[in-house]
């Protein structure tokens, strides 16, 4: 019998178990503060090897985070950093295969609604639509929502197994989306606010704010995010 997640429960024991590890957790949050900041401040996104040098600490980061969320001794050993890499590849480019599907799918139809003008109600709903995603701010925010869900089935909930190569569990794409299918609509609810609402969220308090000030609200919602993303790993992979 599939277990039914709680959000609310996830959201208690994430912070529950920031309460307990609040040392860590600072050093953490500074290490993701440093590489943003100064990858900002380099300029790194107008240089290939900056911008790969930062990639590659991102991804040590989080290689780094979840070997320590899981006692693993040594933290880096070269079989799972290699195994994890590997998966982290496939992963990404299957997501950016969905994504860029995605964009095809919404040039076809973009293209196939001139054929549309014959069938007046249809075709003006669709132009209304279109209208107010394209200007509207609301209609970009659900647009926006709307990426982040799509990113929850091709990168977010594959990322079960890329854990799960660290973890030493079960590594298979296949079986993550088998673990999350009783809770996916929860499941969903649950990336949409951490990685589609709470960015908004910072986003608009950030107009007002400096940019260290952003930068330290973007550091503790990356460790919050890695947090809750763990804990939802536990609840489907414990069994």
């Amino acid at each position: 019998m599939k277990k039914e997640l709680s959000i609310r429960q996830l959201f208690v024991d994430s912070l529950s178990f920031i309460g307990k590890n609040i040392p860590l957790l600072t050093v953490l949050t500074f290490l993701s503060f440093a590489g943003s900041y100064l990858a900002v401040k380099i300029g790194i996104y107008h240089n290939f090897l900056f911008l790969l040098l930062y990639g590659l600490y991102i991804y040590f980061f989080y290689f780094f985070f979840v070997s320590l969320y899981y006692e693993q001794h040594p933290i880096i050993t070269k079989e799972k950093f290699v195994d994890s890499f590997i998966k982290m590849i496939t992963i990404f480019a299957f997501s950016m295969f969905v994504l860029i599907c995605g964009k095809i799918g919404i040039n076809i139809l973009h293209y196939l609604s001139r054929y549309l003008i014959g069938f007046p109600d249809i075709y003006s709903l669709l132009r209304k639509i279109y209208i107010f995603i394209l200007l509207n701010p609301f209609g970009k925010i659900i647009l926006y929502l709307g990426v982040i869900t799509l990113l929850t089935f091709s990168f977010f909930i594959p990322g079960f197994a890329w854990v799960s190569t660290i973890s030493g569990k079960d590594t298979s794409i296949i079986s993550a989306y088998i673990k999350t299918g009783g809770n996916l609509i929860k499941t969903v609810a649950v990336f949409v606010i951490m990685f589609g609402i709470l960015p908004l969220i910072i986003s608009y308090i950030g107009l007002t704010s400096g940019s260290v000030v952003l930068g330290i609200l973007y550091a503790l919602l990356t460790v919050f995010q890695i947090i809750v993303f763990m804990h939802l790993y536990d609840f489907f992979y414990n069994d």
